[in-house]
């Protein structure tokens, strides 16, 4: 086999495509828009609005301002603090993107989305163990919920506990059977057990749910090595090549 596709043949984890939930903003109930006098101050709901329009917008540094004057108006604010971290999770900022988090989760323990997103950040912090349980206290809470399931099963890949990953990932499949990502993840974890009959068929989902995913055309080529076919592992790396030309150096 030729050394290129040798050199190849061992995928490494791709940026993990974990969802950042809630939209733009989160709200239990739609404030009602302002009706008050122009000239007085506006209230804490009426700020939030603007802030969330701003939002929305993408004036982000706009947002931010008018969040922190919900929070010097109503310390503790859940929203303002969530909204906050939704800013700095999408900006990369992850620290303080945990820090709001956890601050919504103090104001509102309840809330799912702001538990799940502090997994989320302390994941791209690579603090795995520590997300891997914030994912098991959503399950805790939501046993059924698809994104905790493919997070924890992605954290477990990360942590090398991948015997552990595959029945997560497997419930997670269940849960969203179209998700390209999922199968992915869950073909990668099977072919490090040697499943690879089982790894393969994974694979093949993925890429039938995205035709251009290039990472499970590495990890196909991948399991088509290990089972002897050396022609269907030429012609997927080939295929990830062509969706991703610096495969090709």
């Amino acid at each position: 086999m030729p050394q290129k596709l040798l050199n190849c043949l061992h995928p490494l984890l791709a940026a993990i495509l974990v969802a950042l939930v809630g939209g733009a903003f989160w709200l239990k109930s739609r404030p009602k828009p302002p009706t008050g006098d122009p000239g007085q101050q506006e209230s804490v709901q009426e700020l939030l609005i603007r802030g969330i329009g701003e939002h929305n917008a993408g004036s982000l540094d706009v947002a931010m301002d008018i969040y922190h004057k919900v929070l010097q108006r109503e310390p503790g604010h859940p929203q303002a603090h969530y909204n906050l971290a939704q800013i700095y999770n999408s900006l990369g900022q992850y620290v303080q993107a945990q820090w709001q988090y956890e601050a919504a989760l103090k104001a509102d323990p309840n809330s799912l989305d702001a538990l799940l997103n502090l997994g989320v950040v302390l994941y791209r912090q690579r603090q795995f163990p520590a997300a891997a349980e914030v994912f098991r206290q959503v399950l805790q809470v939501s046993p059924q919920h698809a994104l905790a399931l493919f997070n924890l099963g992605v954290t477990l890949i990360e942590l090398g506990q991948t015997d552990q990953a595959i029945p997560w990932l497997t419930q997670a499949v269940g849960k969203d059977p179209q998700r390209a990502d999922t199968y992915y993840y869950l073909g990668l974890a099977l072919e490090r057990q040697r499943r690879f009959a089982e790894a393969g068929v994974a694979l093949q989902k993925a890429v039938e749910f995205n035709p251009r995913h290039a990472d499970a055309y590495v990890a196909l080529a991948n399991v088509y090595t290990a089972q002897g076919e050396l022609r269907l592992a030429q012609e997927a790396l080939a295929k990830a090549a062509e969706l991703n030309p610096r495969l090709k150096k």
